[in-house]
């Protein structure tokens, strides 16, 4: 064999090393398309909300409305629905009669939720928000006036109560899916008092509010590249580089 014979076999060595390194870098590259293409789906989540503000009850079937699920962003899986109430209210007493007199001021309403499409919604409703307050007040000072030694004027009385429930069974998630809105009805009723002497005068205000919360969990109907054809685009770039390795190479021999 000729000196130069075995210079160009020598040189061919660094170039085939090259050429198994390019190999690799391909194979390694598909892996990462595979994986990031298994990766490309997603659960997300997203949260429409809608109010009834406060008001006088008793108040009957006030709509909530909240926009339904939109199919083409991919798969229902679970709906989270949160349901909340406000009962704020104001209440005055005067006591007529002699001597001293414990009174309470009971501030309440029942809550309830209904839907329009016959969705169950037992567990969510009814929500019994509350609060009590008592007082001793003396003999009638004389004056009908709600307040004085005989009588008090309350304000800024509040209750709130609240319920979640999660529906994952297709019947129901069902009923979240389509165009348009899926309305509830909320209603309350009010259930304040105040108690004490039967000589006593008294007055009390219930407004109550609502707040409802959907939150749609669904898996997202991106698709995904099957591991398979990006192990192939990947060889695909790994035998270009070899037939462009193969090229020199044989350029090399030649010269």
């Amino acid at each position: 064999m000729s000196n130069h014979a075995i210079v160009r076999l020598k040189n061919s060595f660094p170039m085939t090393t090259k050429l198994f390194n390019s190999l690799a870098a391909a194979t390694t590259l598909a892996g990462v398309l595979a994986t990031a293409g298994a990766a490309s789906a997603a659960s997300l989540s997203y949260t429409e909300s809608a109010s009834v503000g406060m008001q006088n009850t008793n108040i009957v079937n006030a709509p909530l409305s909240i926009q339904k699920f939109n199919s083409s962003l991919g798969t229902l899986q679970s709906v989270i629905v949160n349901f909340s109430t406000d009962v704020t209210g104001s209440a005055g007493f005067e006591h007529t009669g002699q001597g001293k007199i414990d009174v309470t001021v009971n501030l309440g309403a029942l809550i309830t939720l209904a839907s329009n499409n016959g969705l169950d919604l037992f567990g969510l409703t009814p929500l019994t928000p509350s609060v009590a307050q008592s007082y001793t007040v003396g003999s009638f000072d004389g004056t009908v006036d709600f307040t004085g030694t005989s009588g008090k004027t309350i304000t800024g009385l509040v209750a709130a109560d609240s319920s979640t429930k999660t529906f994952t069974d297709s019947n129901d998630l069902a009923k979240f899916i389509g165009a348009g809105n899926l309305d509830f009805l909320f209603s309350a009723n009010a259930t304040s008092n105040v108690t004490g002497s039967g000589n006593m005068a008294s007055f009390i205000t219930t407004l109550a509010g609502a707040n409802i919360s959907v939150t749609y969990n669904y898996d997202t109907a991106q698709a995904v590249p099957e591991p398979a054809a990006a192990l192939g685009l990947g060889l695909f770039a790994g035998v270009g580089l070899l037939s462009q390795r193969k090229k020199s190479w044989l350029k090399i021999s030649n010269s």
